[in-house]
């Protein structure tokens, strides 16, 4: 920008992480920005809520450390002094009626190390064996493969991705590997394609031989000192934030200025919110669809999960039985075992033990006190969950968490339940995502663009933000 020229004029729509980030971006570099969030609530999926006299993360919990993407914005922010690490206690993976570790230093439950003892004890000696050979195969096994699963099938074979891939791909994108394209785990496409191997690109990917599920840090306190953090920052640089402004639609005009394209975002009755050079928006997809006027893009369908957070009164929690928590390969009994005992499937599809994982929520909470977080809802389906009120909710949870912990939790140890619904955006590389071309002028972000997690989706911002200030020079 040269030094006599006018400041451009950014919009943001959307106040969660990756509008935030966004926004400071622009800010940093001289924008004048506007961000317009449709909620009073900045932060997205980053929620606190109050359980049992203290207050959860009731969305993300954690930001991955690999590339130090989130680690830089934190220090920028001045946050470096509130991380925390979780307990090196591993995950593990609920599959029929066995509760098996999962494997250290792997990538979307890829094992870097398939003959190791806890790959072995997960795979089977055949099992294993068949994925210790993937890094003898040539290149062309798998190279038609038209998704995760199909690629994992071909190069690691049956067992690796029913027992280890497809539950962590169901916890992490809520989505089945078979709909899943290569290019949805960030850095993924790009090892493999530099070590022609999913196993060196699973070791590549992973910041060192670390426990399952330990590559990772959060916020003491939780995460939402991340959205508290950005909000004072952009404030501080100028940006206005309009909280509880839903936009309704974005129209392209000319400006006075030279006859240059400009945008105008419109809110109710068609209220002007704000007048830009260059918009970016950082909403789901199917808000941004609506945004630019994309016929039926209100009715798309998306997926939704969600959280129900349990405080236990019971101090046999205290050994962590399954580490930091687990993932569900399947119904939580196999077929055979429930017709033998009649018992119900598990319709969580993962359980995170936050006080076992986060030493300092431990001592938050009290001696014997445990607070464990279950995720409900699956690509295609609705959350079992969803509509039931909150004592139907709190025996289903009760009694997942029983049979993933291994431990028979009685009614009365249950002393407090919070839940929250999320709606969740196909990741980018789906199978059945839709083609999407922003108008010129028009920036995206957002988990839906970038990937799913902090550091996908903050240096998506960060792209996002750098593609809105080229677009206005």
């Amino acid at each position: 920008m040269e030094p006599d020229s006018p400041r451009p004029r950014i919009a943001v729509v959307g106040g969660g992480v990756s509008g935030l980030t966004a926004a400071r971006e622009l800010a940093v570099a001289g924008a004048d920005v506007v961000v317009i969030e449709g909620s009073e609530r900045l932060g997205g999926r980053i929620r606190g809520a109050a359980l049992a006299g203290t207050t959860i993360d009731i969305g993300a919990e954690s930001f991955a450390t690999r590339g130090g993407t989130v680690a830089e914005l934190i220090d920028e922010l001045g946050l470096s002094d509130q991380v925390v690490r979780p307990a090196p206690l591993g995950s593990w993976v609920i599959d029929g009626a066995r509760s098996i570790p999962l494997p250290a230093a792997g990538t979307l439950g890829i094992p870097a190390q398939p003959l190791s003892r806890a790959t072995v004890r997960a795979l089977g000696m055949p099992g294993a064996l068949r994925a210790a050979v993937e890094p003898l195969l040539p290149r062309s096994v798998g190279s038609e493969a038209g998704s995760l699963a199909e690629l994992v099938r071909a190069r690691l074979g049956s067992r690796a991705l029913h027992r280890l891939v497809r539950p962590v791909a169901l916890g992490v994108y809520s989505a089945d590997p078979e709909r899943l394209g290569v290019a949805t785990v960030p850095g993924l496409a790009a090892a493999y394609a530099k070590r022609g191997t999913l196993i060196a690109a699973a070791r590549d990917l992973r910041d060192g031989q670390a426990a399952a599920g330990g590559a990772v840090a959060g916020l003491r306190g939780g995460m939402t000192q991340l959205i508290d953090g950005l909000e004072a920052d952009v404030r501080r640089r100028g940006v206005a934030v309009l909280r509880g402004t839903k936009a309704r639609r974005i129209e392209a005009r000319e400006t006075a200025a030279a006859g240059a394209g400009g945008w105008l975002v419109l809110g109710d009755d068609d209220a002007v919110l704000a007048a830009a050079d260059r918009v970016v928006l950082a909403v789901p997809e199917n808000v941004a669809r609506r945004l630019v006027g994309e016929t039926g893009a209100a009715g798309q369908a998306t997926d939704r999960i969600e959280v129900v957070a349990l405080a236990i009164d019971d101090p046999r929690l205290d050994r962590a039985p399954r580490g930091t928590g687990a993932l569900v390969a399947r119904d939580a009994v196999g077929a055979g075992a429930r017709r033998a005992s009649g018992a119900a499937p598990i319709l969580a599809k993962a359980l995170t033990h936050v006080t076992a994982k986060w030493p300092e929520r431990a001592r938050e909470a009290g001696p014997g006190r445990h607070i464990v977080r279950l995720s409900y809802g699956r690509a295609g389906s609705a959350p079992e969950t969803v509509g039931l009120d909150d004592a139907e909710v709190r025996g289903i949870a009760r009694y997942d968490a029983s049979r993933i912990l291994g431990v028979d939790l009685r009614a009365d140890t249950v002393v407090d339940l919070v839940r929250c619904t999320w709606r969740m955006g196909r990741p980018p590389g789906s199978r059945d995502a839709r083609p999407f071309t922003a108008p010129a002028g028009v920036t995206l972000a957002g988990d839906w663009v970038s990937g799913t997690g902090l550091a996908a989706i903050v240096q998506g911002a960060r792209t996002a933000a750098a593609a809105a200030l080229a677009a206005s020079h």
